[in-house]
């Protein structure tokens, strides 16, 4: 078998999630990008539209153009809400990507539990400090009540005094706009 034919055996859509489906992207979309500007390495015709080959200079780009695309019209990108969502969203930015040169920029990530726990306990602190809650006040509703029966000089130097300090500098800081680091998944 030849490398061809091989590869275009290889990709099947049910065996490679990374293949990009495409079709004519509709009236008002905004998408300018055309067939024409994917240069093929391998093209094969098949009943169920045409497969394609892009070959990089790193990777190769496999692309299913539906039946019914019109070749001169802008085109949109198809994906399934499979279990290969990641995948497929990965594969469509980088031809996207390779088309138009433009910078990708990281995707978010969803929050960790450990980030998720962090940021409700620093929503909670600035919800009491606006209310004017002491820190110790603050440490004891979130962190650990033993912290109210603390000497003082054992509170001034306890860690729970200085993480609930840092909560509520990070929250005043999230609040100032520092939330948007968050959709960059900062």
């Amino acid at each position: 078998m030849q490398r061809s034919d091989r590869a275009l055996v290889l990709w099947e859509f049910t065996a490679l999630p990374t293949a990009t489906i495409v079709t004519t992207a509709p009236p008002g979309s905004g998408s300018e990008i055309t067939l024409d500007r994917i240069p093929l390495a391998l093209e094969k015709q098949r009943t169920d539209g045409r497969h394609l080959l892009w070959q990089g200079l790193n990777d190769d780009q496999r692309i299913w153009i539906l039946p019914g695309t019109n070749p001169s019209a802008p085109i949109a990108a198809v994906i399934p809400f499979d279990t290969h969502v990641a995948q497929r969203v990965e594969a469509v930015l980088q031809i996207w990507h390779r088309l138009t040169d433009a910078e990708v920029r990281p995707t978010a990530l969803p929050l960790t539990v450990q980030q998720r726990r962090r940021l409700i306990l620093m929503l909670r602190a600035l919800d009491g400090r606006q209310q004017r809650a002491t820190y110790r006040d603050l440490a004891a509703t979130l962190l650990d009540p033993d912290v109210r029966i603390q000497s003082r000089r054992d509170w001034l130097t306890s860690s729970y005094r200085s993480q609930i300090i840092r909560l509520v500098k990070d929250a005043v800081g999230r609040m100032q706009g520092g939330y948007r680091d968050l959709l960059s998944g900062q």
